[in-house]
């Protein structure tokens, strides 16, 4: 099992016509070649709930998410396995 180390970035995006606002949240790697899609997460709860679900404690992902409606924030030194990163989206 391979282990990845990144920063993960979530972007909020007021949206647009044919898209309403979201939050778009990237893995950026430190180092290597990857596929990273961006995982558009519509409301704050969700984003919580993705955090978490790649194993970040709640309470830091309430912290992160809460920091995210207003600005980007890059959420630093995220070491996770590829399998994790490749079933919630952050990698192909």
């Amino acid at each position: 099992m391979k282990k990845l180390i990144g920063n993960i970035r979530i972007t909020p995006n007021p949206g647009t016509d044919t898209m309403g606002p979201h939050f778009e949240v990237i893995f950026v790697p430190y180092a290597g070649r990857f596929t990273t899609p961006t995982v558009r997460i519509t409301s704050h709860d969700d984003l919580v709930a993705f955090l978490t679900g790649i194993k970040i404690g709640e309470d830091d992902a309430s912290r992160w998410a809460g920091r995210a409606k207003s600005s980007v924030i890059l959420i630093p030194s995220v070491e996770r396995s590829e399998e994790l990163f490749k079933e919630n989206g952050l990698l192909e």
